[in-house]
């Protein structure tokens, strides 16, 4: 069945446009209002860290495959509970964070080709039907897919940047005084171009020759997302072409080199990173609630496949839950803000249960070092969640800790 799986730069395609999102679009002019000169030094920080954390989910997932992910390394380390646990935050965060994606690919879209004539959150609903539908294609279609439009926003964004830096860069690289916490908030900031890392387990199952391919395609992922994070850092940091007359500030960046298209180009860029990064998280959680229905007779339904593979009654529920949450946006019941804030206090929480895994079954000192650094690191960043996000989180632990070990929700025992 090999010729089903994917190998190294089809599972890059997955990672790269995700892990580069529209973060990538919105966060570089943030960092540099916040941190001036001394934001590259922000980026470069966090990038380094990001390298740390791509390796030990690899690690991680090759230790334990299947598609639960990192789950099956926390259940080896914790116990099948903990692993159940941190498989809700993640679908937690998976109910809510592709809404927030695809409104700000549907905000893009609106400003550009429809001048705010037809609502945002029409144009979002639209875009998750596609791209749920999209989802039933093999995983080898979505891989390639996913690695065209990753390669086709890093030429634009690289090519961009690096001609404004070529012909238009400033010619002081520092002159401010370095202010410490406005580079603190800017790491803190920053955490959101790391996290995303932990979902490639969910496609270890579907991959050939799990070992190479795994390590291969996060090297190559971690170096290309290195060196555009970094490339788009500079140019709005040390390019002297002015981005005020622009709505969108890092259209400034791309307009030496593509002109009047600029704005077009970073708008079909931006689309393009939000719809990989759905296919990546939605793509993974259905998989993982597959794996997760298999243990629990009543919703074995979901367990359901297509002839290509897809999850299919997975996905159908994701499609079903993200138009509800976007039902209750069009509706203003709740904001993009809240379900971002949610959602990433969630993706948070999953990460930093792998991470403790990691401190238990890593044996050498170094892996358990870099662990231990990460793990402080991800719980200041969650302490920093809303009040909301982090009482749900610590209800659901008690939960899961404390009821009674029969419990179908809680042990989610195998059937049969």
């Amino acid at each position: 069945m090999n010729q089903r799986k994917i190998g190294s730069l089809t599972l890059s395609g997955l990672i790269i446009g995700p892990l580069l999102g529209s973060g990538i679009i919105l966060l570089p002019s943030i960092i540099y209002d916040t941190s001036g000169d001394y934001a590259i030094f922000a980026w470069l920080i966090m990038s380094i860290i990001g390298l740390f954390f791509a390796y030990l989910c690899g690690e991680l997932t090759l230790m334990f495959p299947g598609e639960a992910g990192i789950g099956n390394a926390i259940e080896q380390a914790f116990g099948q509970r903990m692993k159940n646990l941190s498989s809700i935050f993640l679908m937690i965060a998976a109910f809510m964070g592709p809404i927030a994606v695809m409104m700000t690919a549907a905000e893009y879209l609106t400003t550009w080709l429809f001048d705010s004539a037809i609502k945002a959150e029409w144009i979002a609903i639209v875009l998750l039907i596609l791209s749920g539908l999209t989802l039933l294609f093999r995983l080898s279609f979505l891989g390639n897919l996913s690695l065209v439009i990753s390669s086709l926003a890093v030429l634009i964004l690289t090519s961009g940047s690096a001609f404004s830096l070529l012909f238009h860069h400033r010619t002081e690289l520092v002159s401010q005084a370095f202010h410490a916490p406005s580079f603190g908030h800017s790491l803190l900031l920053l955490f959101w171009i790391i996290v995303g890392w932990e979902i490639i387990g969910n496609y270890s199952a579907e991959v050939k020759n799990p070992k190479q391919t795994i390590r291969k395609a996060i090297f190559i992922s971690a170096f290309v997302i290195t060196i555009v994070n970094l490339l788009i850092a500079g140019a709005v940091q040390w390019t002297d072409f002015s981005g005020a007359q622009f709505s969108i500030k890092l259209t400034g960046v791309l307009y030496p080199l593509f002109g009047g298209l600029s704005i077009g180009l970073l708008t079909i860029v931006a689309v393009g990173l939000c719809l990989t990064t759905y296919l990546m998280i939605a793509g993974g959680v259905s998989r993982l609630i597959a794996s997760l229905a298999q243990t629990v007779s009543a919703l074995h339904f979901l367990t359901r496949k297509s002839r290509n593979g897809a999850p299919v009654a997975g996905i159908i529920l994701l499609i079903m839950i993200h138009l509800t949450v976007a039902t209750l946006v069009l509706l203003h019941i709740v904001t993009v803000e809240k379900l971002v804030a949610l959602a990433n206090a969630f993706f948070i929480a999953n990460a930093l249960i792998g991470i403790f895994a990691a401190i238990k079954l890593f044996k050498r000192p170094l892996m358990k070092g870099i662990a231990v650094s990460l793990s402080l690191l991800f719980s200041l960043l969650l302490l920093r969640s809303s009040v909301v996000a982090l009482t749900i989180i610590a209800v659901l632990t008690i939960l899961f800790m404390t009821v009674k070990k029969g419990s179908t929700w809680m042990s989610m025992r195998k059937v049969g």
